[in-house]
């Protein structure tokens, strides 16, 4: 089989709904294969139209759990689900810390789901680089919402709002200094507040906490994110944080702010491709990552600057930089 009839062959395949081919394709994509550019490329020609959630917030809020329950009300009303668990990267194998499979064992099995997990790789923005790729190759297996569930550690959780139309910002009682450390900051990354674990004690001065930060912030498009307790684990508030994530979705569609989100989501993802392409250019060239090291100790020792350090990358991959003018 050739390389155009594999790909062929991949994008057929995905359109069924084909989990296998699905997952294989994202293999290629986190290992950066050639074919993975030109499989993409094809399937963003018919964009989909899924609705796409985030549920961020720290480690121990029970995202997994507010998740399952998320799907399973998607799946109840017959809907094609995804969900891309975004894990921490292992610093000693380079994958995903947990199994998708071991935090969604409710909902698990279902010939409508499709999970993956995927490790950050140390990705500054606390979402995998390859995000935008993976909700593509979802929307093109034909799913009607796709779940992100990422990295729940301070400013990386900003990176969602830029793939996300919805966003749910878990928290849980007993957060409130927290919450006031943080003022707006991350918080107005939240489109709608999951007050968690609600049947604890402190729910109420977490609730009040919550409100005060939400009417600091600067919300566009006059939507003021509501804040609804829920207990996952048995199920409670569910329906009332379905119905305040599907208002939301009208809301933005209504204002023309879900345009400029997958606007802003397209440019990251090309700002993503330019920047893994010009360092697969690098290496192919001058093999930047073994030299790397290298480089830096010179910088650290005087022995060059970064600016010079530049040109002469430049000069050696044969990359022309303009000549500034004086004016």
């Amino acid at each position: 089989m050739t390389d155009r009839e594999s790909i062929e062959n991949i994008i057929v395949n995905i359109r069924k709904g084909n989990k296998w081919f699905a997952s294989k394709l994202m293999s290629m994509v986190e290992d950066g294969a050639y074919e993975s550019e030109e499989c993409l490329r094809i399937l963003r020609s018919t964009p989909g139209q899924a609705h796409i959630i985030g549920v961020t917030g720290w480690p121990g809020v029970g995202k997994s759990t507010l998740i399952s329950r998320i799907a399973r009300f998607f799946l109840d009303k017959d809907k094609q689900v995804g969900i891309i668990a975004v894990d921490p990267t292992s610093p000693i194998s380079g994958g995903s810390l947990l199994g998708d499979r071991e935090r969604m064992r409710e909902i698990d099995g279902d010939e409508r789901l499709f999970i993956r997990s995927m490790a950050t790789r140390g990705h500054a923005g606390g979402i995998a680089a390859n995000a935008n790729a993976f909700v593509r190759i979802m929307e093109a297996m034909g799913k009607d919402v796709i779940i992100i569930e990422t990295v729940g550690v301070g400013q990386d959780q900003v990176s969602v709002c830029y793939v996300a139309d919805t966003v749910v910002m878990t928290v849980i009682p007993g957060m409130g200094d927290y919450l006031q450390a943080l003022k707006a900051g991350i918080m107005e990354v939240g489109d709608v507040f999951a007050v968690n674990k609600a049947d604890k004690k402190g729910v109420d001065e977490v609730v009040m906490d919550l409100r005060m930060i939400i009417g600091m912030s600067i919300r566009q498009n006059d939507w003021n994110p509501p804040i609804v307790k829920t207990v996952a684990v048995k199920g409670i508030g569910i329906d009332e944080l379905m119905a305040r994530i599907e208002r939301h979705r009208e809301h933005i569609a209504q204002c023309g702010k879900l345009f400029s989100k997958r606007i802003t989501a397209v440019k990251l993802e090309i700002m993503e491709a330019l920047e893994a392409r010009f360092f697969r250019l690098l290496n192919e060239k001058i093999d930047f990552e073994e030299k790397l090291e290298g480089y830096a100790q010179q910088v650290l020792e005087g022995k060059t600057d970064r600016h010079t350090l530049l040109e002469s990358i430049f000069r050696e991959t044969g990359i022309v930089q303009q000549e500034r003018s004086d004016r």
